[in-house]
């Protein structure tokens, strides 16, 4: 009955050519995502393999269907070795090729021995290719599950799920020639039949939902990537001006938590004079030094960022007003502690530091233009000081 609504050699036609031209899709996609691109050329490979496996058993009264199978399932089996080196490079995994080299190149040798369009044959190159194939599909799934992407995208998911569902269809394929005894035909293949038809059209479908769910994939990838650009500072890690204008507005709009919150606006004292004396690529290791000294004194939950240049802007949680002073003043103290070291040169940093409460109604842009204003008198009363509601500290 199936064969009288499909042909099964033209679903493996049909199959093969939408699998290359997904694999040209992929491959050309690939330079659209420099940071995927090992992952989306590997996995472009495998889904060239597939549809080249699946053409070779497209015309089985032909010359091709004798050489045919043989050549399928070694196109087989380079494809599920490429598709776990793609897995592995698309979720951060280190992957053995060298191992996987050597376990490929034994597969080729003896899937080349049942060359015959024998029954025997045939269940010798279904065996091979599908105990061959298991693992690699599986590894290529447990890349997928293990993966810190795995939480935040569904694509993720989809893509372990599909590669599952196909290390289970190539599993149960096998059982179902070796337990239920299929019969086979003279030329290898088996007849006809409505389980024949499900394993083509299962097999066939994969190659198009893995290009799908990849390209999704590294779309998301290449989106965080580009979101984590705009919310972090290239030179000191910490937090753009950008990110904490969203951020910052966030929390001081949603007092859920009844977390009172000061603002901190810290301004470097003398860096064009370090700039000058020793050069912009000291200026920037100063600043990354300067940073790591306020993620290490401001308490957790702080969200620290650089407001531009040699400004640093910090949203604290506080116990008070006072507390907040006194949290500026301990970074103040320990900013003098902490030069920076050039060589055996140590370069002196000291911070004027600007505070403010957050107030209910106030806006960020409000508190931000206080805190400033008051990190500009702090150096207009000498530098190395805090200031916050008009009161002064002296180093």
């Amino acid at each position: 009955m199936a064969s009288a609504f499909f042909d099964i050699p033209t679903v493996y036609l049909l199959t093969g050519f939408s699998s290359l031209m997904a694999a040209c899709i992929l491959f050309w996609l690939r330079g659209d995502h420099r940071h995927s691109e090992p992952a989306l050329t590997a996995v472009a490979a495998s889904i060239f393999m597939l549809g080249l496996g699946f053409a070779c058993f497209a015309n089985p009264g032909t010359w091709l269907g004798v050489i045919g199978p043989s050549f399928g399932y070694a196109a087989f089996g380079v494809a599920g070795v490429l598709l776990w080196l793609g897995s592995a490079h698309l979720f951060g995994a280190q992957p053995r090729p060298v191992v996987a080299g050597v376990a490929l190149a034994s597969y080729l040798a003896l899937i080349a021995i049942p060359h015959q369009p024998l029954a025997s044959h045939a269940m010798a190159r279904i065996t091979l290719s599908s105990v061959f194939m298991i693992p690699f599909l599986t590894l290529a799934a447990l890349h997928a599950h293990r993966s810190p992407w795995a939480a935040k995208l569904r694509s993720v998911r989809l893509m372990r799920n599909i590669l599952a569902a196909y290390a289970a269809i190539v599993t149960i394929r096998l059982a179902a020639f070796v337990m239920q005894d299929i019969p086979l035909l003279s030329d290898g293949s088996s007849p006809p039949g409505t389980m024949r038809l499900l394993f083509s059209l299962a097999f066939g479908s994969i190659p198009f939902a893995i290009t799908v769910v990849v390209l999704s994939i590294a779309n998301s990838q290449l989106s965080s990537e580009l979101r984590r650009m705009a919310e972090t500072d290239d030179l000191t890690g910490l937090v753009s001006r950008r990110w904490l204008n969203d951020s910052a507005r966030h929390l001081l709009d949603s007092q859920d938590d009844g977390q009172l919150r000061a603002l901190l606006m810290i301004d470097l004292d003398d860096f064009k004079t370090i700039n000058d004396r020793y050069g912009h690529a000291v200026g920037d290791e100063v600043l990354r030094h300067v940073s790591e000294v306020l993620r290490r004194e401001l308490r957790a939950g702080a969200l620290i960022a650089r407001y531009g240049g040699d400004e640093f802007c910090a949203l604290v949680p506080v116990a008070g007003e006072a507390a907040a002073f006194v949290i500026a003043e301990r970074l103040r103290a320990a900013m003098e502690a902490s030069p920076f070291h050039k060589g055996a040169t140590p370069i002196p940093i000291t911070l004027s530091i600007g505070v403010t409460m957050h107030r209910q109604g106030a806006t960020l842009a409000q508190l931000l233009d206080e805190a400033d204003r008051r990190a500009y008198r702090a150096k207009a009363r000498g530098r190395n000081r805090v200031v916050g509601d008009d009161r002064l500290a002296t180093a």
